[in-house]
């Protein structure tokens, strides 16, 4: 298993340690000073450093994220079925979430700060704020994708609107819903580490803050290194899950 994957991703993999030597020669070679830009040796020599409390700030940054992302995703699935229900729901609900999708989300996390204190709460709030509305266009962009003549026949059959929404629909949309969810994984990440920024005393987002007070560049890179840890296993994740429950798409 390891071999295949190692195979498949083996361009990515050099591309990756192409990067990296790129990254670390011409460091050393420009004589650039640490606290502009370390070396990645660096940058992983600090993820052992004590001081920084790497386990727990991670994993509060953990928990933000998979909270946040598994919230979004149930309410994005729930929003995407509820406005194409009716068009008197998608009239009411629609609109309303646009706005909230277009509200500057660095501006409302303060006011989530004030409601709800500090805390685990608020930024996962904002994680479902940046991250819901791509689960709800693509859980309702595949509702409504499915092919006339399977409409026609689960009619003619006088197939009620449940039915054909657990029968046809929902089977139907799994691709979309998924590629929301890829979408979510990486946007979830970017919401955590915002609502860390604006005020939150743990987590990687208040490693970096406070790193960059003190000029220890290492450390925000090492903050970096974990959080791209975070979002790649998360999108993993839910490629791992869509290969499960969607088998006949690795036959494509």
């Amino acid at each position: 298993m390891i071999s295949t994957w190692l195979k498949n991703n083996a361009q990515t993999i050099l591309m990756f340690l192409f990067v990296l030597l790129l990254w670390h020669f011409g460091v050393v070679a420009l004589g650039i000073k640490e606290y502009i830009l370390p070396t990645p040796i660096a940058a992983i020599k600090t993820l052992f450093e004590p001081k920084y409390r790497w386990s727990f700030n991670f994993l509060a940054t953990f928990y933000e994220v998979a909270g946040g992302f598994l919230l979004s995703g149930v309410v994005g699935v729930i929003l995407g079925i509820a406005i194409i229900w009716s068009e008197w729901m998608k009239r009411t609900i629609l609109p309303f979430l646009v706005f909230l999708n277009t509200l500057p989300k660095i501006a409302v996390a303060p006011l989530f700060l004030i409601w709800f204190g500090y805390g685990i709460l608020p930024n996962i709030l904002i994680v479902v704020l940046i991250s819901f509305f791509p689960m709800v266009i693509n859980t309702a962009t595949g509702l409504v994708a499915v092919e006339e003549d399977l409409l026609d026949l689960v009619n003619y059959l006088h197939a009620t609107k449940w039915q054909k929404l657990k029968m046809i629909q929902l089977p139907n949309s799994l691709p979309y819903i998924f590629s929301g969810l890829k979408i979510t994984a990486t946007t979830a990440v970017v919401g955590a580490i915002v609502g860390e920024f604006i005020a939150s005393d743990k987590g990687l987002g208040s490693v970096i803050i406070s790193s960059q007070t003190t000029l220890s560049t290492p450390a925000i890179f090492g903050s970096l290194i974990l959080i791209t840890i975070i979002g790649l296993g998360l999108f993993w994740a839910v490629e791992i899950m869509e290969k499960i429950l969607m088998p006949w798409e690795r036959k494509k």
